[in-house]
C-alpha cells in the first residue's frame, strides 16, 4: 500500500507541473532501443497452503524497445511511453543452496506509462531532461522449472528518468535515455513448480539504457517574415539586418544563414568600422534563463560572421533578453518576431 501511495503522489505532482506549464510548442513521437538489466531478486514459492519456499533469481542482460506520444510545453515535456522488455533467467538459488542454471526461463514486460519531464538547454544543441512517470506493467513468466505456461500479473509501476540529447535539426533530436523502474511484486499464479494453485513472487527491478530518434510533429517555429530594408545607400548611416530564432533555438536555420551572409557581405562593400550584434529573446522562460539565450544568440551571429570573412574585433555582441520586444505581449507568450538578433552596421 506504501507503493501505492507513493506512486499517487507522483501522479498529483505530475499533474500540477503540468497545469503550470507554458503555451505548448507540440506533439512529437521517438522510439528509442536498447539494453535491460534486471536486478537479482528475491522470489517465494507458494501453494494453497500459503508461502513454502523461496530464494534469490539472476538474470542475463536482455533488450528493450520503447515508443513515445508526447507533447512539448517549451521546457517541460509530458508523454505516454509503451514498451517491451524481455531477459531471460541464468540461476536462482533455493533457500541458502548455490545458483543452479534454470534453462528457458523467461520473463517479459509490457509497461504503460505516463511521463514528465523537465529539459535543460547545454548548449547550442546539446540538452539534459530529468523526470518520473507512473504506470502499469504486465509482466509475463514463461517455461522451465517455475512456468510450464505463459502466465502473467499486472502491477502498477514507476520510474525515474534520465536523458541526454543532441538537436540533428529543428525537428529531429536523437537521445540517450536511462530508465529506472519499480513495481509491485508480481504474483505469476498457476507456477507448475508448486502444484495446482501455486505461484511465484518475485522483486521486480529493471534498469534500462536506450538510444533513439525523437521527431517533432510541427516545426516549433515559426520564421517571422524579414522586415523590408531600404535600398542599399552608399552613405555611411547604419544598416540593420534581423535574424530570427526557433523557439528555446540559438542554432541559425538556412534562412538565417543567409541573412548573416547578407550583412557580412553589406559590411565588406560599405567599409563598416564595426558591426553590432544585439540578441533578443520573446516572454518564455525566466528573465535570467532568457538574458543567458540572448548572448547565445548573439554568439552564434558573431561566429557566423566571423565565417563569412569578418574580423571578431570589429564584432560586438550583447544580450537584452526579454527587456526589448519587437512586438509588445505578455509573460509566457511565444511570439516568432520577439526571437531574434540585430545586426548593425556602423
Amino acid at each position: 500500500m506504501q507503493f501505492k501511495h507513493l506512486l499517487l503522489g507522483t501522479a498529483l505532482a505530475v499533474a500540477s507541473s503540468t497545469g503550470a506549464a507554458q503555451a505548448a510548442t507540440g506533439w512529437y513521437l521517438s522510439l528509442g532501443a536498447g539494453a535491460n538489466w534486471v536486478q537479482d531478486a528475491n522470489w517465494t514459492g507458494n501453494t494453497s497452503g500459503g508461502p513454502v519456499t523461496g530464494g534469490t533469481a539472476q538474470f542475463d542482460t536482455g533488450y528493450v524497445v520503447a515508443g513515445t506520444v508526447g507533447y512539448d510545453w517549451g521546457h517541460w515535456r509530458a508523454e505516454l511511453e509503451v514498451a517491451y522488455r524481455q531477459n531471460d533467467v541464468s540461476c536462482a538459488t533455493v533457500g541458502g543452496s548455490p545458483c543452479f542454471a534454470v534453462p528457458g526461463v523467461e520473463l517479459w514486460e509490457f509497461s504503460q506509462m505516463i511521463n514528465v519531464l523537465y529539459d535543460f538547454e547545454l548548449g547550442d544543441r546539446w540538452g539534459a531532461s530529468l523526470g518520473a512517470g507512473v504506470g502499469g506493467n504486465l509482466v509475463t513468466g514463461k517455461g522451465g522449472v517455475f512456468f510450464g505456461n505463459n502466465i502473467d500479473d499486472y502491477v502498477i509501476a514507476g520510474q525515474l528518468i534520465a536523458e541526454l540529447n543532441y538537436q540533428i535539426s529543428d525537428r529531429w533530436q536523437l537521445f540517450g535515455t536511462y530508465h529506472f523502474m519499480f513495481m509491485d511484486k508480481p504474483n505469476l499464479s498457476d507456477a507448475t513448480t508448486f502444484g495446482p494453485g501455486g505461484s511465484v513472487d518475485i522483486e521486480k527491478r529493471d534498469h534500462s539504457l536506450l538510444v533513439g530518434l525523437r521527431f517533432d510533429l510541427q516545426a516549433d517555429h515559426a520564421m517571422a517574415p524579414e522586415p523590408e530594408r531600404p535600398m542599399p545607400n552608399p552613405s555611411p548611416r547604419p544598416r540593420q539586418f534581423i535574424v530570427f530564432f526557433g523557439f528555446n533555438k540559438s542554432n541559425l536555420s538556412a534562412e538565417a544563414e543567409r541573412v548573416v551572409a547578407e550583412a557580412a557581405a553589406a559590411a565588406k562593400e560599405y567599409g563598416s568600422a564595426s558591426l553590432m550584434v544585439v540578441g533578443h529573446t520573446d516572454t518564455v522562460g525566466s528573465n535570467g534563463y532568457n538574458m543567458r539565450l540572448s548572448l547565445r544568440r548573439a554568439a552564434t551571429v558573431k561566429a557566423e560572421l566571423g565565417h563569412d570573412g569578418i574580423k571578431p574585433s570589429m564584432i560586438q555582441t550583447s544580450g537584452k533578453g526579454e527587456t526589448e520586444l519587437m512586438v509588445e505581449t505578455g509573460n509566457g507568450v511565444k511570439e516568432p518576431q520577439n526571437r531574434r538578433a540585430t545586426i548593425d552596421l556602423h
